[in-house]
């Protein structure tokens, strides 16, 4: 009985750990991807659109080729690690389910990450057709999101590596992490209910999904436990 309880708790640091260091490795991958690459791929995007295009206003009202030194901070703090924290819920939540792709699962969190675009609304946005050329928007903004994936993937192996391994006693610090995963959690079912957080059309139909996606996954984890 002794021998069941230590590895039943081993088991179950092992998850706390695997779930915290995702959910890091997202959180700083969104703001590495969707902060600090994003930015230039804007810059990449406003060049690409020509001196005539500089001044017009984005959808979200920003002006095409200015720059700023408080844009960037705001792009890279709120919408990178907004974006992150987001997507540490997809991917937990996604984690068990594609195992099975082994060094290309990275490849596999951006899939999932790019179909929670849900309706394809970033595709339909104005700023694809202000912009030209429409193709390397697109396929930019593509990048960002497989990028995303491949960059936490990337990310887990070094913290995978480096940083202490389950052990058979209590490791506060992972289950802290976890817990914190709560915040993201809300942040999606806000993102895809509250249409003035997102400032878009609530996608219910996909909020299930996730939903039953982390339910699914939550159950997988605690079966291990027993």
């Amino acid at each position: 009985m002794v021998g069941s309880g230590v590895s039943s708790q081993l088991t179950m640091n092992g998850v706390f750990r695997r779930v915290a260091l995702l959910g890091v490795a997202s959180v700083i991958s969104g703001v590495l991807v969707g902060g600090v690459l994003g930015r230039i791929v804007m810059r990449i995007s406003a060049v690409a659109a020509g001196p005539e295009m500089v001044g017009r206003l984005t959808e979200n009202g920003n002006r095409i080729g200015e720059f700023t030194i408080v844009g960037t901070m705001i792009l890279i703090i709120f919408v990178g690690g907004f974006s992150g924290v987001a997507g540490s819920v997809i991917v937990v939540g996604s984690d068990p389910w594609l195992k099975w792709l082994g060094p290309l699962q990275g490849l596999g969190f951006g899939l999932v990450a790019l179909a929670a675009t849900g309706d394809g609304s970033p595709f339909t946005s104005v700023d694809f057709f202000i912009l030209e050329p429409r193709a390397l928007n697109v396929a930019m903004f593509v990048g960002l999101v497989f990028a995303f994936g491949l960059v936490v993937s990337g990310l887990y192996w070094l913290f995978d590596r480096t940083l202490p391994p389950a052990a058979d006693r209590e490791q506060v610090g992972y289950l802290i992490v976890t817990s914190l995963g709560g915040i993201g959690l809300l942040l999606v079912i806000a993102l895809f209910t509250v249409p003035s957080f997102c400032g878009c059309e609530p996608n219910y139909g996909f909020l299930a999904v996730i939903l039953v996606m982390v339910t699914s996954t939550a159950v997988h984890h605690a079966s291990t436990f027993i």
